[in-house]
């Protein structure tokens, strides 16, 4: 959004909110939020590149991914919506209405994986920028009492459908006039270690690993590679985090929770739509020299 006064000094805020203010006139910002007050004459400000280029998306039916469609359908892009979930998804898409389309599919699944994308090519001609951000939460366990299940399905879901989904994206864009762009969803956790969570952080750094090879083969392409690494999120995946982490602490996921937040400076979680914001700025025009960047949005939570 642009921001106008008659006295005018540019400001900008990294959610690409600008405004022009009297250098006297401070304005209040609320919880590290940027102002829209009555005295601001709004005008849309899209970011540059998103606009009319098609945005494929997987675990879309909730969470980050979810916020990541609307956002960049919100900038202009038409969205390929991928998820397991197909009532997620189709209440997504009902909501986008035009410009979107709903795939229920295994991500996990190599052939499955070729018909998401296909269909995406089909509907809307190209992949310009594809969210790789399917993933799902392990058991809170010691390495000591492992579940081999659980270790398979979360390598399976968070990096195997990691590395077909960006084998797929790229070359389908090796075929396109327009360099692509890629963004895989990490976490804080594939930076750090913390006990009873060993499964999750290690695929997590499994996937910020393939992000850093694939981008010294797709630079000389044009296709720019990058990660988002979230700390702690609003989404459903928090709750047994929360109860699994506290379990293994002896306390409650409420006490635990509180914990949490002592070690994060804006005392919050994040909201999805807050990190599906540095998602569609990493899928833009706007950062053409960011690739192979791990970028957090953690509150000042720091590995």
């Amino acid at each position: 959004m642009r921001c106008r006064r008659s006295t005018r000094r540019r400001c900008a805020s990294p959610t690409g909110v600008r405004s022009e203010r009297s250098a006297a006139e401070p304005i209040a910002i609320e919880r590290g939020r940027w102002p829209m007050d009555g005295h601001l004459e709004m005008e849309a400000v899209m970011l540059k590149g998103i606009s009319g280029r098609m945005a494929l998306v997987t675990g879309a039916a909730g969470g980050i991914g979810s916020a990541t469609c609307r956002r960049l359908h919100a900038e202009g892009a038409n969205v390929v919506a991928v998820d397991i979930d197909g009532a997620g998804l189709d209440a997504l898409v009902a909501e986008l209405g035009d410009r979107a389309l709903a795939v229920r599919a295994d991500v996990t699944d190599a052939q499955e994986t070729e018909r998401f994308f296909a269909a995406a090519v089909e509907r809307f001609g190209a992949v310009d920028m594809f969210h790789a951000n399917a993933g799902v939460e392990s058991k809170v366990l010691p390495v000591a009492s492992f579940d081999l299940a659980d270790f398979e399905k979360v390598f399976a879901v968070n990096v195997r459908s990691a590395f077909l989904g960006s084998s797929a994206a790229v070359r389908q864009m090796m075929t396109q006039p327009t360099a692509g762009k890629i963004v895989f969803t990490a976490s804080i956790a594939g930076l750090k270690s913390d006990g009873g969570v060993s499964v999750y952080n290690a695929s997590k750094h499994a996937v910020i690993g393939l992000a850093r090879s694939l981008m010294k083969e797709t630079g000389a392409l044009g296709i720019r590679v990058n990660v988002v690494a979230p700390g702690v999120v609003d989404t459903r995946m928090m709750k047994p985090l929360e109860d699994g982490l506290g379990a293994l602490a002896g306390i409650d996921g409420a006490t635990l929770k509180a914990a949490l937040l002592t070690a994060v400076p804006l005392g919050r979680y994040a909201e999805a739509d807050e990190v599906a914001a540095t998602v569609a700025w990493l899928l833009s025009d706007e950062v053409p020299y960011m690739h192979g960047e791990v970028v957090t949005v953690g509150g000042g939570l720091y590995p």
